[in-house]
């Protein structure tokens, strides 16, 4: 089994494949042009010397006609490669495009191991629909496991699974994702209403002077920004809303713990902490207070100050013992118990 959603890994190197396998010598990388699929060879065919059946020789037009046609079928398949742009293995020079051109980027994240990965490369990539839906948009191919550029763009984004493809802006935030296998026609519907979503997210902005008193609407704003990973957009509107006078205690609650979230991953523990103490100055109480103070302890558990955090979790069990996050705390609190006795 593998990490790619619990399926069998279907493809890995072989130095001598005693089975015929399209995926065995799979470059990685760049896409395979369809003039490059290995051929069937593993189980070749033979005809038998005895009980052969005399064939007559073929006219020389129609042997013409055929090498005609087989060409012409070969310029078909070839063709369907034009459509596509150049597939980019950097990701600093595919936003350097993007920005020059004000493209979104395509990014495809893949493993050798995933045989999905490959599936996607062989059907859908080489398809002329999805060449005309990506168009427009920079190409670019990473695999998650190359300790480079890859791997740290996995990491950043969350990703778990395999496989995923993001559209990001040209400055490196999330246009959408899309994880999994479609057929060419589906995974280009996909590809189009997670960029049709996109475009009702930048009007929404764009719009966003109109909705000044309307709390709720500018709470929800600034958690789809986070949602696409514009940290700092996030941020700076979750502030506003933990500071401005006239926002509503619900609002401005919930605002104080995602504005704690988000700075967890920017990595911001220490920034994240003190934002969460000046939410206990101003609360005490509620969801997104208790959500905040187990947030604490997680704080903690990532800084590897397990006492601290253990502290952290024992004071939330005493000061609410009916949350409905208990059950949650008594699952940490012996791990933790176990660790600060080592």
């Amino acid at each position: 089994m593998s990490a790619c959603s619990g399926i069998p890994r279907t493809w890995r190197r072989r130095a001598q494949p005693r089975r015929c396998s399209a995926l065995s010598w799979m470059p990685h990388g760049s896409m395979r042009k369809r003039s490059e699929m290995p051929r069937p060879i593993c189980h070749r065919w033979e005809p038998r010397k005895r009980n052969r059946l005399l064939v007559a020789t073929v006219d020389d037009r129609d042997a013409m006609l055929r090498r005609t046609l087989l060409l012409a079928t070969a310029v078909m398949l070839l063709t369907q490669q034009v459509f596509a742009g150049p597939w980019l293995k950097s990701f600093t020079a595919a936003q350097k495009i993007a920005k020059e051109h004000n493209e979104l980027i395509f990014v495809d994240l893949f493993a050798d191991w995933c045989g999905w990965c490959h599936k996607m490369e062989q059907e859908v990539f080489p398809s002329e629909v999805f060449q005309k839906a990506t168009n427009n948009k920079v190409l670019l191919r990473l695999n998650t496991e190359d300790a480079g550029e890859g791997t740290k763009v996995a990491q950043q984004f969350g990703v778990s699974t395999l496989p995923t493809f993001l559209l990001l802006t040209p400055e490196g935030t999330i246009a959408g994702t899309i994880r999994g296998y479609f057929p060419a026609n589906e995974f280009v519907r996909a590809l189009n209403d997670t960029e049709n979503s996109y475009n009702a997210f930048v009007k929404q902005v764009k719009e966003e002077p109109a909705i000044t008193m309307d709390y709720k609407k500018r709470l929800e704003l600034a958690t789809a920004f986070r949602s696409r990973y514009a940290l700092t957009e996030s941020e700076t509107r979750f502030k506003k809303l933990t500071t401005e006078s006239g926002v509503p205690a619900n609002v401005r609650d919930s605002a104080y713990y995602e504005l704690a979230l988000t700075q967890v991953l920017e990595k911001h523990f220490d920034e994240s902490l003190k934002t969460i103490r000046k939410f206990a100055t101003v609360q005490t109480k509620g969801e997104a207070y208790e959500k905040s103070r187990l947030l604490a302890g997680d704080i903690y558990v990532q800084q590897g100050n397990y006492k601290s955090a253990l502290s952290e979790f024992r004071s939330f069990k005493a000061n609410f013992p009916k949350s409905q996050y208990i059950a949650n705390v008594d699952v940490v609190l012996p791990q933790l118990e176990q660790r600060v006795k080592q």
